[in-house]
């Protein structure tokens, strides 16, 4: 083992800057957002940059181990030039503000890029040695630095404690919160890239079965594959027996079975191909998996299948079942695959696993726009059903002058709320003349007369109660601030909850009030009570969400208090409110 020392870390640095050098840029960058998001109050930081950088480190990881196939540097440099001018005309297009959407076809395609940092090097034939040998080492060295990082931040928070509680010095929050990034963002990173395969071993035809991978293939994920599997076929002979459809959520067990199965068979490959060995038992079990499996698994798919046919049957389409459908078919390839190429080859799973996600993710044939074009035409055809579209446009229905069936009215609430927590309420914009904000959900809802139904609901004790949800109409109003000297931001859940603490002030919320501190203090030197003013907000709009700024603001003598969001639950019964969660800016004098 090598004698930890500054030196050695220095060079470690050095390593990384030469070899991987666009990645510790995007590095650099996420962690001074993450460090600027800490220590500037009300800073306002685009999504796209978010993205930006957080998609460019393992994308230009992935684009710089395969330009080392190639061992020359103008290839290195301008492979990664193009790489990120594709990322930045991606980012460029985002919106400002993210629907459930970005999130997901960002997530999507962050997950691409880390499988394919396994399988860049590796495009050529013949080198599954290589291949198995590089990630087991990527993978092992990835949870070292996550360890490591997580003792690193231990100890750091541990000695900045120390010199609170020891010396009386004055230790904000976000002092941890900036270790964090130091240990999470900047040591762990660069650490597990200091330690990635060098170029010139990543190739070589030889592997290292450590024992405790053959333990954790042979031992845990098998026998817990083999219990899964004999599950599900009993209930496949149930369904059989009794001549009934699955539970729609068998679509679920059967995908964890078959990833489950693919992940222990890639473990197990090197078993397969040690020639010295093959009549070892180890070998033949190896083997026997990689033969059967992709066997076995196929009239489980087809109990996927019927599960997934029934809950768009009965749902209809949204995001995850599509994206439940894409990979359905997947297992059926590469379960055809597998059993023809006598499963050789295993990193083709990767390959055809990233490459379906990634074409499913983006362009107009993803599965977020043929969702979208799917929930807004039936929104259209429901509408059209019941006489309330004139010209393709939607008739004011809010004071219920033209009668929903309950039927219809549940499925048009439905494909509201989810449309516009996914896509935002804009994306009905073609059947209104008035112009639909993506916040707009209660403006459609009650314009189409069924804004009665929305979020009636029983809580654990039977007792009915209406969602609530509040939020400012224009956030370009101007907000005068001339006369305060402090600005603090609030964002709560229902708990009690410290906001804010410095040597002057300290901010905590309570269910239904915030109290303000003197910290020489015990009791509360002000309160701002909430709920008479968040239950006057939701009498005087009827369920809709859109307020003004003077609406959404308490003002005194010596404080401002803005909500821009709020939900809650109202209980219609005893005319009370509970509030869930808040989003609100604190102006003080």
């Amino acid at each position: 083992m090598k004698k930890f020392s500054l030196k050695t870390w220095i060079q470690k640095i050095q390593g990384v800057a030469l070899r991987f050098p666009f990645t510790l840029f995007f590095l650099l960058g996420l962690s001074f957002l993450f460090l600027l998001q800490i220590n500037k109050h009300g800073i306002d930081i685009k999504p796209a940059k978010w993205v930006f950088f957080s998609l460019g480190i393992t994308l230009s990881l992935s684009v710089t181990l395969f330009a080392e196939t190639f061992n020359k540097l103008i290839v290195k440099i301008g492979l990664n030039l193009l790489s990120i001018l594709v990322l930045l005309a991606y980012c460029l297009f985002l919106p400002d503000k993210f629907e459930a959407v970005q999130h997901y076809q960002v997530i999507s395609i962050g997950i691409v890029l880390i499988l394919s940092v396994f399988v860049v090097p590796f495009y050529k034939k013949n080198n599954d040695i290589p291949f198995w040998e590089f990630s087991k080492t990527t993978i092992v060295q990835f949870i070292i630095a996550v360890i490591f990082s997580q003792v690193l931040f231990a100890g750091l928070s541990l000695a900045v404690l120390s010199l609170k509680e020891l010396f009386k010095v004055d230790v904000q929050p976000k002092v941890y919160e900036d270790i964090a990034v130091i240990c999470y963002l900047l040591f762990a990173p660069i650490y597990f890239l200091a330690n990635i395969t060098a170029e010139k071993e990543m190739h070589q035809q030889e592997f290292k079965f450590d024992k405790f991978v053959r333990i954790l293939g042979l031992y845990i994920f098998l026998p817990i594959l083999a219990l899964y599997t004999l599950i599900l076929y009993v209930y496949l002979g149930q369904i059989v027996i009794k001549w009934q459809l699955p539970n729609g959520w068998v679509s679920t067990l059967v995908s964890v079975l078959a990833l489950g199965g693919f992940v222990t068979m890639l473990i197990l490959h090197p078993l397969r191909l040690d020639k010295e060995k093959e009549n070892d038992k180890e070998n033949v079990v190896a083997y026997l998996l990689s033969k059967y499996f992709p066997v076995i698994i196929i009239p489980l798919l087809v109990l996927m299948s019927s599960g997934i046919l029934r809950r768009l049957g009965d749902y209809g389409m949204t995001i995850n079942r599509l994206y439940i459908l894409i990979l359905n078919g997947w297992l059926y390839a590469i379960c055809l695959y597998l059993i023809l190429s006598k499963a050789n080859h295993l990193k083709w799973i990767i390959i055809s696993f990233s490459t379906v996600l990634f074409l499913s993710s983006v362009g107009p044939w993803s599965v977020y726009s043929i969702t979208k074009r799917s929930m807004v035409k039936e929104f259209g055809q429901l509408l059209d059903n019941t006489k309330l579209l004139k010209n393709g446009k939607v008739i004011d229905n809010s004071k219920n002058t033209v009668h929903i069936d309950s039927l219809t009215s549940t499925r048009l609430y439905e494909t509201v709320q989810y449309s516009s927590n996914t896509y935002g309420a804009s994306c009905f914009q073609s059947y209104f003349i008035d112009t639909i904000k993506s916040n707009d959900r209660w403006k459609v809802l009650k314009t189409i007369g069924i804004q009665d139904i929305s979020g009636l609901r029983n809580n654990t004790s039977g007792k009915k109660f209406k969602e609530f949800y509040a939020s400012i109409d224009d956030y370009e109003s101007a907000i005068s601030i001339d006369k305060y000297k402090t600005f603090i931001k609030i964002r709560t859940e229902k708990d009690s909850v410290k906001v804010f603490e410095n040597k002057d002030l300290i901010v905590k919320y309570k269910p239904n009030e915030i109290q303000l501190f003197n910290p020489k203090q015990k009791t509360a030197e002000s309160t701002i009570l909430l709920r008479d003013k968040i239950k006057q907000l939701y009498k005087s709009a009827k369920g809709d969400e859109n307020y003004s700024v003077e609406e959404m603001t308490i003002e005194k003598e010596n404080y401002k208090l803005i909500f821009t969001y709020v939900c809650g639950e109202y209980y219609i019964k005893n005319d009370s409110l509970v509030i869930n969660s808040i989003d609100a800016y604190l102006f003080l004098k």
